[in-house]
């Protein structure tokens, strides 16, 4: 498969392009562990999980850094606590920093005045320790409470990417609230993610191979070419920043780099550029 190569629409006279928004859900040790207080006492759990801010970031900054691809980091607002300077160069090297809760909690269990108080929590935490307030939010999990879209428009985000269910942007009914779909097949969890302590996520007992795994991503990449569609990673740093798996990443963004037919955006940017598209 070559991902440098262009794809035209057939009779269209003009070249296609697919927008890709490279996105990372930078979860550190955050979820239902730490929700519960149990991760306190499995220092397995915890280590797990800040492999990712802890290493995997570094590494993914460089790359990005070296094809110059701005990206957008989902990022629990205890994350950004507890690696303030990691989450500072994030912002200082341009890329965007979306809201991913506290503590990566569960939405759809809350009511309408906790979710309110986590949003209004962590967009203060980002706007003291690095400077910006997050426009965009991403459910921990994918999931939300039907009430969270409205609560985000009144907290004052311009989008979502939390939901499962398209190929473009769309407006949410009611609001001003934008929501960029990311398709779970997307998702690194399904593919690498397995441990066997913790045994998280249960059910699975393999990791994929690696080269086919990128190869089905490039795959879906460029068949949104021709349509023009938007694309939204969910790729978690833990995950998908290990030495093996970057060596990968590194090559599958650097062919796509290369390629006309993919136009590399932040998910605020696709959010702006959507809206000035499409007034409300």
């Amino acid at each position: 498969m070559d991902l440098k190569a262009s794809t035209d629409k057939p009779g269209a006279g003009v070249l296609q392009q697919a927008t890709l928004a490279l996105a990372f859900d930078l979860d550190g040790p955050t979820g239902d562990a730490m929700l519960s207080g149990s991760i306190w006492n499995k220092p397995g759990y915890f280590g797990l999980g800040a492999y990712g801010p802890h290493r995997a970031v570094p590494r993914i900054l460089d790359m990005l850094a070296a094809h110059g691809v701005k990206a957008t980091f989902f990022t629990p607002a205890w994350v950004v606590e507890h690696w303030p300077g990691l989450c500072r160069r994030i912002v200082a090297e341009g890329h965007e920093i979306g809201n991913h809760g506290y503590k990566h909690e569960v939405f759809f269990r809350l009511s309408a005045e906790e979710q309110r108080s986590i949003l209004n929590r962590s967009q203060n935490i980002f706007e003291d320790t690095v400077g910006v307030r997050a426009t965009g939010f991403r459910a921990p999990s994918g999931d939300w409470h039907p009430q969270t879209a409205s609560l985000l428009a009144e907290c004052g985000f311009s989008y979502s990417s939390s939901l499962r269910n398209g190929d473009v942007p769309f407006r949410h009914d009611g609001h001003s609230l934008i929501e960029i779909p990311a398709k779970s097949l997307f998702d690194d969890y399904t593919a690498f993610a397995y441990h066997r302590a913790p045994n998280f996520p249960a059910g699975l007992d393999r990791v994929a191979a690696y080269t086919p795994v990128f190869e089905s991503w490039g795959e879906e990449i460029l068949a949104a070419v021709p349509e023009g569609l938007t694309v939204a990673t969910i790729w978690h740093p833990k995950v998908i920043g290990t030495p093996g798996r970057a060596l990968l990443l590194e090559k599958f963004i650097g062919e796509l780099v290369e390629n006309p037919g993919i136009r590399f955006e932040t998910c605020d940017a696709i959010a702006r550029h959507w809206s000035e598209r499409n007034p409300a």
